[in-house]
């Protein structure tokens, strides 16, 4: 997996400039209104590939990758990312407990790790059966390209085979990308929650909530 470096400072970076393809981090990166003849789409050569797993059950060494992804598109940003680490999960990680059945959902291309996202089946603020995810992520080599909606796609279709009614995510309200992506994706807001802080996130923008989208399913 390729560690994307900003253009501008050198430091890991977040995102894909979507007019000129070059990788920028959050300092850099900026949220403007630009034409769309400007844009500019990643070309995905070759097969592309949906996998689901046991998340406790992934190759420790496969893994590690998903999580250094994760790592590198997180926030606060990373300083460094070790792609020859071996994830283990640390004892209090949450999940470990069997009463937790969470999968997750990887994608390739050309059998390379480029993307992947967590999700559980559980219950909803509204007692729904709902499938619940965090943890999406896309290296910017492939950010525009589609690959989310393959993603959400092949979720809903899980919901589908199980009954669920909703698909349901949470996101900080400085990850204006991700809210991009969920509305086109046909996602609504459910409701917002206050953090217990206020603190400085993406692109400057003050964090003061988490904001939970739904996708009703029928």
């Amino acid at each position: 997996m390729e560690v994307p470096i900003c253009v501008n400072c050198g430091r890991i970076a977040q995102y894909r400039c979507a007019i000129d393809g070059e990788y920028l981090c959050y300092r850099c990166a900026r949220i403007a209104v630009v034409g769309a003849h400007h844009i500019s789409k990643p070309k995905i050569p070759g097969n592309i590939d949906i996998e689901i797993t046991d998340k406790m059950k992934q190759d420790p060494r496969r893994r590690s990758l998903f999580e250094s992804l994760w790592d590198i598109l997180g926030y606060p940003p990373a300083e460094d990312v070790d792609l020859s680490r071996e994830w283990i999960p640390p004892d209090f990680y949450p999940y470990k407990h069997k009463e937790y059945n969470v999968k997750t959902l990887c994608i390739y291309v050309n059998g390379e790790p480029v993307g992947f996202l967590d999700f559980l089946f559980t219950m909803d603020p509204e007692e729904n059966i709902s499938i619940q995810y965090w943890k999406m992520s896309v290296h910017p080599k492939y950010q525009g390209g589609g690959l989310f909606r393959l993603m959400i796609d092949r979720l809903k279709q899980i919901a589908y085979e199980n009954n669920a009614k909703r698909l349901v995510v949470s996101h900080e309200n400085d990850n204006i990308p991700a809210f991009i992506a969920e509305y086109m994706l046909g996602g609504k807001i459910l409701y917002t929650r206050d953090l217990v802080r206020e603190e400085i996130g993406r692109f400057g923008i003050p964090r003061r909530n988490d904001i939970v989208f739904v996708y009703e399913l029928r």
